[in-house]
């Protein structure tokens, strides 16, 4: 759900890069995937996996392919820890650069996906844990460096939403094109959530309360659910 949260890694990592150059034994994108997974664990507390990827660095382009983005919340199964699984990614913009405290990541557009949002209480998630470390880890580049960055545009094209409350299945709707909101410092897990899922909510329930919409949902949890989190 990308500002998923794989641009705020390709933020993090861009700078990691330019700090730290390839071995001899290793080309760019090979150290950037290290990098990726090495980010992913230690500053996210969840799994990065890929089959391919690429840096094309005179275009501005990482290009991936089949990658998974993976949580470690105790209280949810493996399958609901996999908050993004995706064919083909790719980021563009000015985020490799030897100013250390400036990226521009014009857009993250991941095509073929699968966002799964699994909540396990009352405003915490998967999707909450990823947020609050990205966060964390913002907070401590502040006090060390002021960086100035930004994230124009992510979307996930062609993308199943998968909704859970507790392990049991809310909702799960296939979207043509799913915009996610720009993220700010201001924002806390809650309200950048918000911008993201309660819109998406919004418009499966006029669909299908118009009978056209293909979305699987069920009622009476997704009412409980929303009465629980809006309160």
């Amino acid at each position: 759900m990308a500002r998923s949260k794989l641009s705020f890694m390709v933020i993090s990592l861009a700078f990691a890069l330019t700090m730290t150059p390839a071995s001899a034994e290793q080309t760019l994108s090979e150290r950037l995937g290290d990098i990726l997974q090495e980010r992913a664990d230690s500053h996210l507390g969840a799994d990065f996996a890929y089959r391919k990827l690429e840096l094309v660095t005179l275009l501005g382009e990482l290009r991936a392919e089949d990658i998974r983005l993976t949580t470690r919340v105790e209280a949810l199964d493996e399958g609901l820890n996999q908050v993004l699984r995706a064919d083909h990614v790719l980021v563009k913009g000015e985020w490799l650069t030897p100013q250390q405290n400036s990226l521009v990541v014009d857009s993250v557009v991941a095509r073929d996906a699968q966002l799964t949002v699994a909540y396990y209480g009352k405003g915490q998630s998967n999707l909450h844990a990823l947020y609050e470390a990205a966060m964390r880890q913002q907070v401590l580049q502040r006090a060390s460096n002021s960086i100035m960055w930004q994230v124009k545009q992510s979307r996930l094209e062609n993308v199943v939403l998968n909704l859970f409350d507790q392990g049991q299945p809310i909702l799960s709707v296939r979207l043509a094109l799913l915009e996610l909101p720009p993220a700010h410092a201001d924002d806390t897990a809650d309200t950048y959530i918000a911008k993201l899922l309660w819109p998406v909510l919004e418009q499966v329930l006029e669909q299908a309360m118009a009978g056209n919409s293909d979305a699987v949902v069920d009622y009476s949890r997704l009412t409980q659910f929303i009465w629980r989190e809006i309160r």
